[in-house]
């Protein structure tokens, strides 16, 4: 099963939005820098602990696919939340297509799982292209803290 949307959705209207953004490297520690970056930020803006590591896991999931899957280029990844939506959004140089691929069924298989938990963590998902690539997003409710 193939997922296409072509439009990032934005968080609803009401209240004022946040955003940050990172930019890194195709380097060993790009994944667990954007893990960190996650966790900082999410749990700055008083996000659930448990939304955050959600959240955390989602990038976690989306960076290691960019950079696995990207030739040259940094891999952008960038936040937006307003009214207990988030919105993860994570920007490559990459020559796929825009399709994103289902899992595997072989659960003999070490990868290929990535995708599906983006989709069990999410409530929706999808892929843009950019002129320079693409960029993958994923949007989460997130309840309030407490």
């Amino acid at each position: 099963m193939k997922t296409i949307i072509d439009v990032t959705p934005a968080p609803s209207q009401n209240g004022s939005p946040r955003s940050s953004h990172l930019s890194l490297d195709q380097g060993l520690h790009a994944v667990r820098s954007a893990r960190h970056f996650a966790d900082e930020v999410l749990t700055s803006w008083g996000m659930s602990r448990v939304a955050v590591e959600d959240a955390v896991m989602v990038v976690s999931e989306l960076v290691t696919n960019a950079c696995l899957h990207t030739l040259n280029g940094p891999v952008g990844l960038r936040l937006l939340s307003r009214d207990r939506q988030l919105v993860i959004e994570v920007t490559a140089t990459c020559p796929e297509t825009t399709e994103l691929s289902m899992p595997w069924s072989d659960t003999e298989c070490d990868h290929g799982r990535g995708l599906a938990i983006v989709r069990a963590l999410t409530c929706a998902f999808g892929c843009n292209r950019t002129p320079d690539g693409k960029t993958v997003w994923a949007q989460m409710n997130t309840p309030p803290c407490g």
